[in-house]
């Protein structure tokens, strides 16, 4: 974190949103955005798919709007507790970006390395096995 940042959340002029900071991590986003593209070409693809879908997601709607309307007080209540507990999540969220780089990536540029990581050294015991087998034969 700069300390710019840091200097500025000690004096509560900026508010972050832990879960917000999370889903603005790169490797989230991008998981986040293909999973929705999934689920909609599945919904576009399948008629039937689409007609469940669309009932699951009202009552979602409905029993999310519900919940919200029931939790108000008690969230009201535990306010300044939650506002600790989100600046530790925080800061444990600093020190997770710090330490896993991998999270500043899109999740296709890490499939696509950890294939290329994981194929190399495949390809070189698969060789060698070789080798060694054609020296038994």
């Amino acid at each position: 974190m700069t300390a710019k940042k840091n200097q500025a959340l000690q004096n509560g002029s900026a508010k972050e949103n832990v879960l917000q900071r999370v889903l603005q991590l790169p490797v989230v986003s991008s998981t986040c955005e293909s999973l929705q593209r999934t689920y909609t070409s599945t919904k576009e693809a399948h008629p039937l798919m689409a007609s469940v879908c669309e009932v699951y997601e009202r009552g979602v709607q409905g029993a999310s709007a519900l919940a919200m309307w029931s939790m108000e007080p008690v969230v009201r209540r535990l306010e300044p507790q939650f506002a600790v507990a989100n600046n530790l999540a925080c800061r444990g969220l600093d020190h997770l970006e710090e330490k896993i780089p991998a999270l500043q990536y899109p999740v296709d540029k890490l499939a696509s390395e950890l294939k290329g990581t994981i194929s190399s050294p495949l390809q070189s015991a698969k060789s060698t096995i070789g080798n060694s087998v054609d020296k038994i034969m």
